[in-house]
């Protein structure tokens, strides 16, 4: 009987273990965000979107090598340069995403304090 739950209870952790490489590693994670959050701002330059002092976050869907659904997490106080803001960045093409991240969510925060900001969830 002792046995037959040792073994079970190896294999509950067997399974419950992550397999390796199953998850984007952080430095991945992090270099995408910042990837993206230097695409993004380049796509409001080309726009002539121009923040001034003011940060927005914007938060997107991150597909294979694009942002989509892209909207406004936090407000700059001006809701024509959100307007602005969420028309330039729409279906913002990115780097290849690390496969695990694909279908998520992050935010980015863009501005002047942008690049200690931006952060990636869910």
């Amino acid at each position: 009987m002792k046995a037959q739950l040792l073994l079970l209870s190896a294999a509950a952790l067997l399974l419950a273990a992550p397999l390796p490489g199953a998850l984007a590693a952080p430095a991945d994670v992090q270099t995408y965000v910042a990837s993206a959050t230097a695409e993004a701002g380049e796509r409001l330059a080309a726009r002539d979107v121009d923040l001034g002092a003011r940060t927005v976050a914007v938060r997107g869907r991150v597909q294979a090598d694009r942002l989509s659904g892209v909207r406004i997490a936090r407000s700059s106080g001006s809701a024509e340069l959100d307007d602005q803001v969420v028309a330039a960045l729409k279906n913002l093409r990115t780097d290849v995403a690390p496969v695990d991240l694909a279908g998520r969510e992050i935010t980015l925060t863009l501005g002047a304090p942008a690049a200690a900001d931006a952060i990636a969830t869910r």
